[in-house]
C-alpha cells in the first residue's frame, strides 16, 4: 500500500480522509438534490442509474483504498472514473430532457472535473509507485 507521499504503509488507510472520496460525497448530494424534478416515469429508469453511476464513484474509491495491491486499487480508480463519466453522460442527458436546468449541469459538472482531475492524479501516483517497485 501507499499513500499520497509515494512511501509504502503497511495498513489499512482512512478513506474518509481522501479529497476525492469527499468531493465524490458531494457529487452524490449533488444528484440527489436534482433528482425531485423527474417525471414518475423515470424513476426506475435514468433516476435509478444516475443514482447508481453517482454512488459507484465514492464506493470504489474506498473501495480501491482498501486494497493490499496498489493493482487492484488501480483497478478501482478506474472505475471510480468510468463512473464519473457516465454520471455526466446521464446528467447531459438529463438536461436535454429538461429534467435538470443548465445551471444545475454547469454546477455539477465542475465537480465531476474536479473529481475527474484527482482521480487522474491518484491514478498516475500510483502508476509512479509501481514503476519504482519494478526497478
Amino acid at each position: 500500500m501507499i499513500n499520497m507521499n509515494n512511501t509504502q504503509t503497511t495498513h489499512i488507510r482512512d478513506f474518509t480522509q481522501l479529497k476525492v472520496w469527499n468531493r465524490a460525497i458531494d457529487l452524490s448530494d449533488h444528484i440527489y438534490g436534482v433528482l425531485d424534478k423527474f417525471p414518475q416515469y423515470e424513476e426506475y429508469a435514468t433516476k435509478t442509474q444516475i443514482i447508481k453511476s453517482a454512488n459507484s464513484v465514492s464506493a470504489n474509491i474506498a473501495e480501491g483504498n482498501s486494497q493490499c495491491s496498489v493493482k487492484r486499487e488501480l483497478y478501482h480508480i478506474n472505475i471510480a472514473i468510468g463512473s464519473t463519466m457516465e454520471t455526466k453522460s446521464w446528467l447531459l442527458l438529463s438536461l436535454r430532457r429538461n429534467y435538470i436546468t443548465q445551471e444545475q449541469f454547469d454546477q455539477i459538472n465542475l465537480v465531476i472535473n474536479e473529481i475527474v482531475k484527482m482521480l487522474h492524479g491518484y491514478r498516475k501516483k500510483l502508476f509512479m509507485y509501481l514503476e519504482g517497485e519494478e526497478e
